[in-house]
């Protein structure tokens, strides 16, 4: 039982993720929230004056990202905290002793899933929102615009980064209501202390989660002052990483 490399490992866990209700539930709701924000953005210019704007209609169908990025996020403290929850992780550790490797393979496997989910969420957004403007007289987002397709896709990147940190805060806290408000905390509250210093807070704020997501990332043009998309997505991964790096140096020192 303890020669199970890491392609069985991710085997393994792919089968917990995909077997959970939660998991599919969690899904639906993000690639739905994104759709229905693009919708009803679409819906709400089209009456607007004056006329919307390419970028009006395009960064606030990807809004939806704001809600989608809890959704995502919980999925991955919960494909850590919900082995802990039923006593699973005892079986898990005792077919795998490598508990880096099971960790490893955990975020492997919920990266690859929230891309896919993040990424078919914001299409959604997207289309949502281009399909509700027809036939007036705002002007379409094309894909065919490098800008455009940047924000479309870093949106989606952006999205698998968050469920990637749920993954090391699952692994640093190991219970899920906890888990879940510390994600909850770290994806808002820096970002609305940050936001009462005004324009002087931005130097601080553009490294912020929820700042890079609404002003740089899901956006045609980043706000004055903040990093580009690429880079604020970058930076997402880093947190990630060091998220998942600190969760395994716990879980190797921890007692299942």
């Amino acid at each position: 039982m303890n020669g199970y490399g890491f392609r069985q490992v991710a085997r393994m866990e792919w089968i917990k993720l995909s077997s959970v209700r939660s998991t599919w539930w969690l899904t639906v709701a993000t690639v739905l929230s994104m759709a229905a924000t693009g919708v009803g953005v679409g819906l709400g210019y089209r009456s607007h004056t004056p006329v919307a704007t390419t970028a009006q209609i395009l960064n606030n169908s990807l809004s939806g990202a704001l809600l989608a990025q809890l959704f995502l996020g919980v999925l991955g403290v919960l494909l850590v905290t919900g082995e802990y929850g039923t006593g699973q992780i005892r079986s898990t550790f005792a077919a795998v002793p490598r508990r880096r490797t099971v960790l490893s393979a955990k975020a492997a496997v919920c990266g690859g899933a929230a891309l896919t989910v993040g990424m078919a969420g914001t299409f959604a957004g997207y289309l949502g929102g281009q399909l509700a403007i027809r036939g007036t007289a705002i002007p379409t987002a094309s894909l065919g615009d490098p800008a455009v397709l940047r924000a479309v896709l870093l949106t989606g990147g952006y999205l698998a980064a968050t469920a990637l940190i749920g993954v090391g805060i699952g692994a640093l806290v190991r219970h899920s209501g906890a888990a879940i408000g510390m994600l909850f905390g770290l994806m808002f509250v820096p970002t609305i202390v940050v936001g009462l210093f005004g324009e002087h807070g931005v130097a601080v704020g553009r490294f912020m989660p929820l700042l890079m997501l609404l002003n740089s990332v899901a956006v045609l043009s980043p706000g004055s002052g903040l990093f580009t998309g690429w880079v604020s997505v970058l930076l997402m991964c880093g947190y990630a990483a060091v998220a998942i790096l600190c969760g395994g140096i716990l879980l190797r020192s921890r007692d299942a």
